[in-house]
């Protein structure tokens, strides 16, 4: 070991982003008389409302905490550079996990910190931090904890990264910078130079990085380690911070502590908040945007903001999710149909409403039987059809958390939202069982059906439902659970970046299936075919059978308009689903129908489609398929649906081309136009008549938030109401225009510009199927560009008369017209455009530069 002592030191001057005003020494004397010196920071705040106590781990320094000095005005915040870390003293010796906590009560003493105080800690600062908490719970307002842990997860080994440089301990933690730059190269995205030198500087030397090797050699693996106890005791004593307000701030790319360690402080801290981010790394506080959520979160914590969940008083009239299936319970007629995989013209399967109820019940006890029960999480990774919703609806029955990733996310946005929703147990096919093995989820793992003895080893297959049901004949069917648990755990579409997940009550889906039996105007002669799969598990809710179109889940959009005939032939559909991209091929594929076809597609009388404004061209294509259908096109999203709806007939007749008219609201649902540029957390005042806004909605079946993503939760849910990301504006006769979405308009030197208006205008042109407005260069000097839709080997520039003819059809100056090769879209509905990747593309097109793959 080194012996050198050092004296502690401020930091050189002009770091960036760090006050010298905030840096000092503190001298103390530690818990063995011996006198230390520490570097702190002290923002030193005027009258503060409380103290931010910072700690960092390995190798940060104070620097880390900046953000937080500065966006917080308000509080006194103050970090403690650890002995041998930063700019306070080398002291010759390593200093233990113990010796560190017992360092921070020192320095916080001797720098007279009062309550109310809230820790914020990462890395190793996390059980420093909980160590310091536990015996000042008296002062204690909040705990801020990230990418952290207070003991190895149940499963898992050390991560790769802290034992390769065990195995080198000195040459790669002290004599070279290895570890040192590797830990700040982690950072997502790359830290600027100025930052990462500032990071680095007080490392400039073997004998300054001894800090670093030693607090990698105390990192506790077992009873022999010289810390292992103290940790142990910290772990143990979370308790007493049961009634303590927790937010854990998490970077799910962590290759140290990964989303195994976010688990287990999760359920030692089960009260806590989660805001995770799922593209950030280690250094969460340069990764992401922590400052300013634990700005907001402390502010909230002193009463300054005051934030509630969405959903008014649901509706009584005592029907369960279930109670339509129920009804029918002796009804030996078709409930679900599925057609045939590789024959669309064939039917592969059905049961009937009597035998679906029945084996609902038997699916319950046998889940019951094996355990899972109310509180639990369960994945159903199965197809949709029969066992899909036998599994959805056995679950909801039994009380049990349902958690429902839709295949058309594809594998990376299931693996996400798995990773995200962390289910106790995960139902599937050998392929969900392998996915759940390779993503390490500390769920159990049930098979749907028997699996060969040697899959079932490799993938760890606990159980196969079919034994559990057929075993569960004398269990008792579970208590129906509250109306106000959670019932799903339901996937946004990613189209405005990663899917977020988004939980709903029992009472809030039963809200929800009276919203879209009215917007819909189902019937009980009803029966309905959905290109929609999410939608196909509702049908036994709404008291209808239904059947799936042979099709691919994960591209919808590649649905033909005899396979979907087939569908509603079989069933003889009287309503059908479907997005507005398979509505598009369905139009371009009609000539394929055959004389039946033709007969069943007129047969509907309600088509109805969502999931992205639809444009009164395609709605006039689809008329011609379904002739004596009502078209309806009901406007919501993952968060609230549906919100409004609205007639083809209503919205040829608006006659505008501001926007996509989607109608007006439905019954007991409130709807406001707010400033699209209010701070997060807050509404502003109402806007009026055809003024363009962030629409915001207030409903009985909307949902009860989203699922560990407590910044997007405050940002999104604010006194009842809903900010939903779009923007549009309300006419004179009440109906609302949806225009785009908020992180989609274009600040150009006039003024906000909507790109609706803009691509409705464009694709009046005859020559443009598809066209996409996005607004290039800075803020608030955006220059206008219409993208629209080519081939493979089209120009990237738009020739000179395409060009002529989009800038004569649009009301605004184009800067410039490109066509790309494809028109990126969400994978769940094929319609929602990717406009930030336009934005990308075009940027790099007009730069000269290779742009990026769309």
């Amino acid at each position: 070991m080194d012996s050198r002592t050092i004296d502690a030191r401020l930091p050189p001057l002009g770091l960036e982003g760090f006050e010298p005003g905030w840096s000092s020494l503190v001298t103390a004397a530690d818990s063995d008389g011996r006198e230390r010196t520490w570097h702190v920071l002290d923002s030193a705040a005027p009258e503060p409302v409380g103290t931010l106590v910072c700690v960092h781990g390995n190798p940060n320094w104070v620097y880390m905490w900046r953000k937080l000095a500065a966006g917080l005005p308000n509080w006194r915040v103050v970090g403690v550079d650890g002995l041998n870390m930063g700019y306070s003293e080398r002291i010759g010796e390593p200093r233990r996990f113990a010796q560190r906590v017992s360092d921070l009560t020192t320095v916080t003493r001797a720098m007279n910190v009062q309550g109310p105080v809230v820790t914020v800690a990462h890395d190793w600062g996390g059980p420093i931090s909980l160590g310091w908490a536990q015996q000042h719970v008296d002062q204690l307002a909040g705990i801020v904890l990230m990418n952290t842990g207070v003991a190895q997860p149940a499963g898992t080994k050390m991560p790769p990264v802290i034992a390769a440089a065990r195995k080198t301990l000195k040459f790669s933690t002290q004599t070279t910078p290895i570890f040192l730059h590797a830990a700040f190269r982690m950072a997502r995205p790359q830290l600027s130079k100025p930052v990462f030198d500032a990071y680095v500087a007080p490392y400039s030397s073997a004998a300054l990085r001894s800090g670093i090797r030693d607090f990698v050699e105390d990192i506790p693996v077992d009873e022999s380690d010289p810390s292992f106890a103290a940790l142990a005791d910290v772990a143990s004593g979370l308790d007493k911070l049961s009634d303590v307000p927790a937010l854990l701030l998490w970077g799910s790319k962590d290759l140290v502590f990964s989303d195994m360690f976010l688990h287990d402080l999760s359920e030692r801290l089960p009260h806590a908040e989660v805001q995770r981010y799922p593209d950030a790394a280690h250094q969460v506080m340069e990764d992401t945007d922590a400052a300013e959520v634990i700005g907001r979160w402390v502010a909230r914590s002193s009463g300054r903001v005051a934030v509630q969940e969405l959903g008014a008083a649901p509706s009584e009239d005592g029907r369960r999710i279930w109670s339509a299936m129920e009804a029918r319970r002796d009804d030996t007629s078709d409930a679900i149909v599925e057609m045939d995989p590789k024959d669309s013209t064939e039917v592969s399967g059905s049961i009937s409403f009597a035998e679906l109820f029945e084996r609902v019940e038997a699916t319950a006890r046998g889940l019951a039987s094996f355990g899972i029960g109310r509180g639990d999480r369960l994945a159903a990774l199965v197809q949709p059809g029969v066992d899909l919703t036998v599994l959805v609806y056995a679950c909801m029955r039994a009380g049990i958390t349902v958690v429902a990733p839709d295949a058309a996310l594809g594998v990376e946005g299931l693996r996400r939202s798995l990773r995200s929703s962390r289910p106790d147990y995960v139902v599937g096919d050998w392929r969900a069982m392998l996915l759940a093995k390779s993503l390490r989820l500390p769920a159990i793992r049930i098979s749907l059906t028997p699996l060969s003895e040697g899959l079932a080893r490799r993938v760890n297959v606990a159980d196969n439902l079919q034994d559990l049901v057929a075993d569960a004949l004398d269990t008792p069917m579970p208590a129906e659970p509250d109306r106000d648990a959670p019932a799903a755990l339901v996937f946004t579409s990613g189209s405005t970046g990663p899917s977020k997940g988004v939980l709903y009550t029992h009472a809030q889906l039963e809200a929800q299936r009276d919203a879209v039996t009215e917007a819909f105007g189902v019937e009980p002669a009803d029966k309905l075919v959905v290109a929609f799969a999410p939608f196909a598990v509702l049908a036994p809710a709404l008291g209808i059978p239904s059947a799936i179109p042979t099709m691919d889940v994960t591209a919808p959009a590649k649905l033909r308009a005899q396979p979907l005939a087939d569908a509603a032939e079989a069933v003889d559909a009287t309503i059908l689903f479907a997005s507005p991209a398979v509505l598009g091929n369905i139009a371009a594929t009609a000539y394929e129908l055959d004389v039946s076809g033709h007969e069943a597609l007129q047969k509907v009388r309600t088509v109805g489609t969502a999931g992205a404004p639809v444009s009164p061209q395609l709605l006039a294509r689809v008329t011609k398929i379904f002739p004596t259908a009502r078209l309806s096109t009901p406007y919501g999203m993952t968060e609230v649906l549906p919100v409004t709806a609205a007639s083809v007939d209503e919205i040829q007749a608006s006659g505008s081309d501001a926007g996509v008219c989607v109608g007006r609201p439905l019954t007991g649902i409130d709807i406001t136009i707010r400033p699209f540029d209010t701070e997060s957390g807050s509404l502003g005042e109402a806007l009026g008549p055809d003024v363009l806004g962030e629409v915001c909605i207030r409903a009985a079946h909307g949902c009860l938030g989203y699922d560990r993503l407590w910044a997007r939760q405050q940002h999104a849910f604010v006194d009842g109401w809903h900010r939903s990301g779009d923007v549009g504006h309300i006419d004179d006769d009440g109906r609302l225009w949806i225009e785009g979405r908020v992180s989609h308009l274009i600040h150009t030197v006039d003024g906000v510009l909507a790109p609706v208006e803009t691509e409705l205008q464009a694709e009046s042109v005859a020559a443009v199927a598809q066209a996409v407005a996005v607004g290039v260069g800075p803020v608030g000097t955006q220059q206008l560009v219409v993208v629209i839709a080519g081939d493979k080997g089209s120009d990237v520039v738009a020739e000179s008369t395409l060009a002529a003819d989009v800038r004569a059809a649009v009301s605004t100056d184009v800067a410039a017209v490109l066509v790309a090769p494809r028109i990126p879209v969400d994978k769940r509905h094929n319609s929602k455009i990717d406009r930030s990747a336009v934005r990308v593309w075009a940027d790099a097109v007009l730069r000269g530069e290779a742009p990026p793959k769309l």
